[in-house]
């Protein structure tokens, strides 16, 4: 299995930047969700989570506001054609 992001690389800002599709120059290809209007999408998370939140390694936080703006954007731009989250 090809593992993208891992360990330390795991940040709210980098999951955000990967759903958006807002890279920073020089993101490789394999950095990055390349989908489209016709693509099915599954986001999966194992780990701690709350009312409202997602918890990564016990140090920081993603909001349920930050998760559903970043799939509204992907919506809009077309990035999806079913997606799983």
């Amino acid at each position: 299995v090809q593992v993208d992001y891992r360990g330390e690389e795991v940040t709210v800002e980098n999951v955000l930047r990967v759903l958006s599709g807002r890279h920073l120059p020089g993101t490789p290809r394999s950095k990055r969700l390349d989908s489209d209007e016709n693509s099915n999408v599954l986001v999966y998370f194992a780990g701690h989570d709350g009312d409202g939140f997602l918890k990564f390694r016990d140090t920081t936080t993603m909001s349920g506001p930050d998760i559903a703006d970043a799939l509204e954007q992907m919506k809009a731009k077309g990035r999806f054609r079913e997606l799983l989250f």
